[in-house]
Parts: structure tokens; sequence; C-alpha cells
């Protein structure tokens, strides 16, 4: 809007009535050569211009020409009907609208009014317009308003809440009523104030924080049922039946709910292989397991779990000595490998931080973490997968979130999602002695007597494990060190097609974060045992085995990802109470 000085409504009436009837500048008599210069006039472009600020203004410019000598100030004011004073910086409503007598409509759009009082407006309005302004209340409006408005549109302004102003004692004929791109976000405390105007019929809260909520179309229809349009969009019996009961529902109705998925991520580079374990060799080299998962935060309310430690149930949940420990000890395993553990719950409330190696710090992830200190941000992952040249993440995750006008600015802004690997480390060490069985009578006299028939068969069918043994004898099992994660790509994408619709969907190149090898690894010498002295000579000279060349790469293919977003928007009152019940979405599937 261009820089000018601020306007009164009723200077601003003047100076466009003095622009558009120019008999208004003439003094002195009205002659035939004044008549003849208002009629060439009347013909100009200049004269056409000043046209658009009322309906009114062909009938009184034909006035203005053939009988000047009528045209005054009181006589515009009287035969007003209609009044567009768009974008004149207007930021006051004084008295001196109400010599209007006769305005029907009145439009303020695109000024600097950040209030305006009721007892200022004409008693005979029936349309108000006060879109794209400063308002943040209506408290002056609400109080004498004209009694017969029947639409009031105040969309486009910055009003949070409007439960106080929305009266049926303030407005009982109001049938039209826009409160569009505001910052509303109770939905119960707005919904119920609106359902008290008897005379509604059409409303607009489109672009508002609460129609984020999944039960926002389905409460207002069932708390207004005479309403015929709600943002726009006409109401059929059958909508209406479909929601039929729902807002006395248990709902949390302020809150949003979404789904994040990852179909496919395709071109994902193979890592590096273990080497082989031969136990007639007493060779029981370090091996790794590799397994991923996608990370991306996300406004919520999740609650963050204590310490930075990812707990769950039968999950990792201490750390002691530097090795991963579960429910029941250390995660062992006789006879072979450690496999990686993918059951993860999901959301989580903070970073995986099982380990003192964290993901490489890049200029994307730094941005993220900044967000996470200025907004509380939460961090969801998906399950981890073990390795796959097109992994598909296809349980989605559930987000949910009540903070409706916080959401609604999250969601304007662009959404990082991160592809982390999961390094396990698993190697050998000296089994500690079992402990001895209790000595109690009945186990004596069982020792005594002769095993049974059964018991002898039990034996021959239960398999006996075999036990790990270095070269001294010594009995070995396999452990865990902590995990490391490595930030390996990332894709950025815009959710603000998620304000207005419901589902948003792509596939994209991944920026990849990490150095792929140029050449192959040389292989690690393995060990047996962090105790025994595995691989060394009794001379005490080491057995080193010799590196393979390191082989060229090609440079891998770019990493794809397939993401879908949904927010949820129930359709019927079975949904809303799936939903409400089972807040785990394996439950709802």
């Amino acid at each position: 809007m261009p820089n000018r000085e601020s306007l009164t409504c009723s200077n601003a009436v003047k100076l466009l009535s003095r622009q558009t009837f120019p008999a208004l500048a003439i003094k002195g008599d009205v002659n035939h050569e004044t008549l003849l210069a208002l009629e060439e006039l009347s013909h100009s472009e200049v004269f056409d211009v000043q046209s658009d600020w009322s309906d009114d203004i062909k009938t009184l410019r034909q006035l203005a020409v053939h009988k000047p000598h009528v045209i005054s100030e009181k006589f515009i004011f009287q035969h007003f009907t209609t009044l567009r004073l768009v974008d004149r910086n207007i930021n006051e409503v004084d008295r001196g609208l109400l010599r209007f007598t006769h305005l029907n409509e009145l439009s303020l759009t695109g000024n600097s009014l950040s209030s305006i009082k009721g007892a200022h407006l004409p008693r005979s309005l029936t349309v108000l317009q006060l879109f794209a302004n400063k308002f943040t209340d209506l408290n002056q409006l609400a109080v004498n308003p004209p009694p017969n408005l029947q639409h009031l549109g105040v969309g486009y302004n910055q009003l949070t809440d409007v439960s106080s102003y929305l009266s049926p004692f303030i407005w009982p004929n109001l049938l039209s009523l826009d409160l569009s791109h505001n910052n509303i976000g109770d939905v119960r405390a707005t919904l119920d104030c609106v359902a008290a105007l008897p005379s509604l019929r059409n409303l607009s809260l489109l672009a508002n924080p609460l129609t984020l909520a999944p039960g926002y179309t389905g409460c207002t229809l069932d708390l207004l049922p005479h309403l015929q349009i709600l943002d726009d969009t006409s109401i059929s019996d059958d909508d209406r039946l479909n929601f039929t009961g729902i807002s006395r529902e248990p709902v949390p109705w302020d809150e949003a709910i979404f789904t994040v998925s990852f179909p496919q991520l395709t071109n994902l580079r193979e890592p590096p292989p273990n080497e082989p374990v031969d136990e007639a060799a007493f060779s029981f080299p370090v091996q790794r397991t590799f397994s991923y998962f996608m990370r991306f935060s996300f406004l919520s309310d999740e609650t963050t779990v204590e310490g930075g430690v990812v707990t769950r149930e039968g999950g990792v949940a201490t750390r002691e000595g530097g090795v991963a420990t579960r429910e029941g000890g250390v995660a062992t395993r006789e006879g072979g490998v450690a496999t990686p553990n993918t059951h993860q719950n999901t959301p989580i409330g903070s970073l995986p931080n099982l380990t003192s190696t964290a993901p490489p710090s890049t200029a994307a992830s730094r941005e993220i973490e900044d967000l996470l200190e200025d907004k509380n941000l939460q961090v969801f992952q998906s399950d981890a997968l073990p390795w796959e040249a097109n992994l598909q993440f296809d349980k989605p995750i559930i987000v949910r979130c009540s903070n409706l006008p916080s959401l609604q600015t999250f969601l304007s802004e662009e959404l990082q999602f991160t592809l982390i690997e999961k390094v396990v480390e698993s190697f050998t060490t000296i089994a500690p002695p079992e402990p001895p069985a209790p000595n109690t009578p009945e186990s004596a006299k069982a020792k005594k007597g002769k095993d049974s028939k059964e018991d002898k068969k039990k034996k021959k069918e239960e398999p006996v494990a075999k036990q790990l043994k270095d070269k001294d004898g010594n009995v070995l099992k396999w452990v865990e060190s902590v995990p490391n994660y490595n930030e390996i790509a990332h894709i950025r994408i815009k959710t603000d097609s998620l304000l207005n619709g419901l589902v948003l969907s792509g596939s994209q190149d991944c920026t990849v974060t990490e150095k792929p090898p140029t050449t192959t690894p040389n292989l690690e010498e393995g060990r047996s045992s962090v105790c025994s002295n595995k691989g060394k000579k009794k001379g005490g000279a080491d057995k080193k085995k010799k590196a393979p060349s390191p082989v060229p790469v090609a440079p891998p293919e770019p990493l794809k990802l397939d993401y879908t977003m949904d927010r949820v928007c129930w359709s019927n009152v079975e949904q809303c109470r799936k939903w409400t019940l089972h807040r785990d979405l394996g439950e709802l599937l």
C-alpha cells in the first residue's frame, strides 16, 4: 500500500466526492460554460477512475453534470447506499459516517483499522466488510452495532478469540459471518458461541488454526443444524447425518493428527561386509550390523524421554561400561553373531542418544537443532530396517499436536526428513561362570533316583547349545557395543499445502551428507576376545592378514525418497471413536 497520510473515514469520503463530482469544487454561479466543461469532463479518463468506490456513482454523476446546483455534501451523504473505501489508509471511523443515513453496504477492506466503534456506524447498515486490517479483537464493534447487520466480514486480521463478541443479543439478524484467515485456534469455544447466533446460515473459518483439527467439520455441522454453507461449501443432508452426535464425544477437539510414511527409499549403498567367523581357527573378528531409519522433527505434544535415552519395553534401557544392556542383563547370543535390534517405538521424544558418536554436524542438521531449541519440537523416527538396496518404511508414524496456532506457523515452513544409519559392533568376551543350581531336598532325591523315560526322551530332543571357546578354553559370549549413528542423507519439503489440503506426497532426490568411499576399505584384523591372546604366536609376534589391494568404487546412484503425509480428518462419528479409543496406529489398522 502506498505510503501516504492516514485519514478518517469521513475525510476520505469528502476527498473522493470532490474528485468524483467536480461540481463541488466550483465556486460561484453555475452557467452554460460550466455545464459544457462538466459534460466534457464526464467523458474523460480521469472522471472514470474514481467510479469504483460506490454503486451509486453512475446515477449521481449524471446529476452532477445535468443538475450541478443540487449536488452538495449533504445531498451525497443522503443518497449513498454503498460505500467501498478500499486501501485508503484509513485508521479511524469517526462519527461523520453517521451522516450516511441510507447506507446499506460499507467496505473498509485493506486499511489500517485496529478498532471500530459500533456506535459510529449507520443504523441502516446490513453489510460490513473489514477484511485485511489490524484487528486483534472486536470489543468496540460489539458495543451498540447496527441492529440489522446481516453480514460481517473480518477475515485476514489478527483475531485469536471471538467467543466474547458473538452473542445473539448483539447480532440477532446476522446471516453470514466470515472469520477466515485469522489466528483462531479454540474449536469448541468458537463453535459454541457461533452456534448461539439464531439467524446464521453461512460461516467461513477457512485458514484458521482450528480447521487443522480432524473433528472441526463434524463438530461444526453437529452444533449448527441450520447452517447451509461452511467454508464456501454447501452442506448436504448426508454430510450432516454422518456427524450426528459427534459434538458429544469425549474428544480433544483442539488436537491435530498427522500420519507420516516413507513407502520407498531407493539406491541405498551397500555397507562394507564383515570378516567371516571361523570357530575352528578361533577367529572371532568384530561383526558390524547396519540398520537404517528415517528421522524428522515436528511440533508435537509427545513427552520427551528422561536423560536423552530411548526407553522402550524389551529394548535398550541403560548403559554400563559402554555396553548396551537390556532387561535381564547383557544382550548375548551363544553360537553365533548378535543381530541388530530393529524393534523401536515411534514416535520418540528425543534424538537417539545412546552413544557419544553423534551424526556429523551439517548446515541442515544445525538448522534443525536450532528449530528444536526455538520451538520445542519433538523428534520422530521410523522403525530401523536392515540394509536393502530399496527400503520400505511401511509403518506410518502418528504425530499429534494441540498447539494449533503454532502448528499453523510450523506448517508454513519447510520440513526435513533425514536418513540415519545405525551401526552396532558385536565382539566376544569371556563369559562369567554360571551360578550353581540351588541345592534343595527334592533336587537331591532326584539326583539319587534314576531318570524316567520321559526325562531321557526330553534330553534327547532338546538341542545342546554349542559353546564358543577361545584358544585357551575360555567360554565366550557375544556382546554389543553402544550404537553409532551416522547421518546419510536428507531432503527438505514444503508443507504449506497441508494447511488447505489433507495429503502431501512426492518423490525427491536426497542430498547426501556422507562422503561415499572412492576405494574399497582394507579388512580389519579380527579378534576372538577382548580378554584372550587370540591372534598372537607363542613367540609374541602378531599374525596379520594381508589386506587386499584397494579397488576403485563407482560413484553411487542418487538416493530417492518417496514420502506421504496425511492430515487426519474424520468423515463420520465412527472414525472419531476409533482415533479416540486407539491411539496406537497398530491397533487402529
